[in-house]
């Protein structure tokens, strides 16, 4: 056999031979019988070498083997408790995280609450593309970001060509997210905002066309009945900023309002304001008919009443302000909520119930402001005086409303305020949309102070800056271009 482990210390001949050497010096005893000369053995040196190689070898080998099983071992103990490798998480899942924080979440207006279940269920192109539009410009907005601004304009374009395909489609338009989506286009225009004016593609609405689009789809799926809790809460937000465009706008235009009353009229059953907002949107019309009608001298008996009308009206909006109560249980669910301002907000929160509280004392400042408007046409023939008219009426209310709207501004957006309705760190986006209207009336009326002016200006760019809703900001920049003309 072949010696595979020590070095064989038989001569050179016998080991090349593979036969047992005797050992013998200086030559063997088998080489000798055979005729052989002997070539001797290995040096001791050599012996020596081979076998401290094989020693450290051997130690090596060991030391290796010991270093594999503690490493073994502690790759065994690290893998029980690693952290897990960091997960890649889209850009359009992160943006609908923001979006729910922002503008769903105890947010107390049905229809943006309804929009996690759309976007967990529905498996429409058009509803998922459209809310990945919006969702990415408001986080693009926030963020200072013109990559996220980008995608989310090829979102927004992504969901044209979707709704192109399903408007040719019968079937497909019945379908609820056809209908969010529609309201979506309009939020995604809000949100991205650059020139208020030169983007109202719809002359005679001043609105956006997916506005008017969204009129009529609710139409069309009345008239089939194709109906769902769906359209009543778009139909409630589409008439809530139509409404509130009427009583902020200082203009003679009420396109907005006149169109949906047009639009609905044909299939809307009772009225579809609370009795309260129905008189003051007839008094200001009645109210507009008197100031811009040719007839410079009406009688002072049909002024008087309508003043009388005006004053009765603003009493009223002040007890609708005065009654909104929060839920005393903020769990229970939305149909048991209670429910204000023509059924556009659960109150279900402080913030709400502020919320729905600004917006009744906003109409009612308008109200206020259209009875003084007709100061000019009381002659009091009847020995009355002009202040029996109402007249000291409007000039003690009017400071007392916008103060008590700048307090609930205060408490629902400035989170350093010792008034600020502290609900956790979500819903500012949702905050700021409720109170854009009781800002605007702030921020234009000649009552408030160049310092709460200031105020405001700066509650609005927090608000577009925080919330990326563009409507704040260009608000917020609107009155600078007001001033300097």
């Amino acid at each position: 056999m072949v010696n595979a482990g020590r070095r064989s210390k038989c001569c050179f001949t016998c080991r090349q031979r593979r036969v047992k050497c005797d050992l013998r010096k200086p030559g063997c005893q088998r080489c000798s019988e055979t005729g052989r000369p002997c070539p001797g053995y290995p040096e001791a040196w050599d012996i020596m070498l081979r076998v401290q190689n094989t020693y450290a070898a051997d130690r090596v080998q060991t030391r290796v083997e010991k270093a594999s099983a503690k490493r073994r071992e502690q790759d065994r103990r690290e893998a029980s408790v690693a952290v897990p490798r960091g997960v890649h998480i889209a850009a359009e899942v992160y943006s609908w995280h923001y979006f729910y924080n922002d503008y769903s979440i105890n947010s107390g207006i049905p229809f943006f609450s309804i929009i996690p279940k759309l976007y967990t269920t529905s498996s429409s192109a058009c509803f998922q593309e459209a809310l990945q539009s919006v969702t990415l410009a408001s986080l693009a907005r926030q963020l200072h970001q013109s990559e996220l601004m980008v995608r989310a304009r090829w979102h927004y374009g992504k969901a044209i060509q979707a709704l192109n395909i399903v408007l040719n489609d019968s079937a497909l338009i019945a379908d609820d997210s056809v209908l969010a989506a529609l309201f979506l286009f309009s939020l995604f225009e809000m949100i991205v905002l650059e020139s208020f004016e030169t983007m109202l593609s719809d002359a005679s609405l001043q609105c956006y066309i997916h506005f008017r689009g969204a009129f009529t789809l609710l139409r069309w799926r009345a008239e089939r009945g194709r109906g769902t809790q769906l359209d009543k809460h778009v139909f409630d937000l589409l008439c809530y900023i139509c409404l509130m465009s009427l009583f902020v706008n200082h203009g003679s235009n009420d396109a907005k309002w006149s169109t949906l009353e047009e639009s609905m009229r044909p299939w809307m059953h009772g009225p579809f304001l609370e009795s309260t907002l129905r008189r003051a949107v007839n008094f200001k019309r009645h109210v507009r008919a008197q100031v811009t009608t040719a007839d410079r001298h009406p009688s002072t008996t049909g002024v008087m009443r309508l003043i009388d009308d005006g004053i009765a009206i603003s009493e009223a909006l002040e007890a609708a302000a005065t009654s909104v109560k929060s839920s005393s249980n903020p769990d229970l669910p939305p149909h048991q909520q209670p429910m204000a301002f023509n059924n556009m907000f659960e109150v279900s929160t402080k913030a709400t119930e502020a919320i729905a509280r600004s917006l009744y004392r906003t109409v009612r400042y308008d109200v206020i402001e259209s009875l003084l408007s007709l100061r000019p046409f009381v002659s009091g023939d009847d020995g009355r005086t002009i202040d029996g008219f109402g007249y000291q009426y409007c000039l003690s209310e009017r400071p007392i409303i916008l103060e008590q709207l700048y307090r609930e501004i205060d408490g629902v957006l400035s989170p350093d305020s010792t008034r600020y309705i502290m609900e956790g760190k979500t819903g500012m986006a949702y905050r700021g949309f409720g109170m854009f209207f009781p800002m605007v009336v702030l921020l234009f009326s000649s009552l408030v102070g160049e310092d709460k002016k200031a105020w405001l200006q700066e509650k609005l760019r927090f608000v577009g800056e925080t919330t990326g809703f563009g409507l704040a900001t260009w608000a917020a920049g609107k009155i600078n271009s007001l001033r300097a003309s």
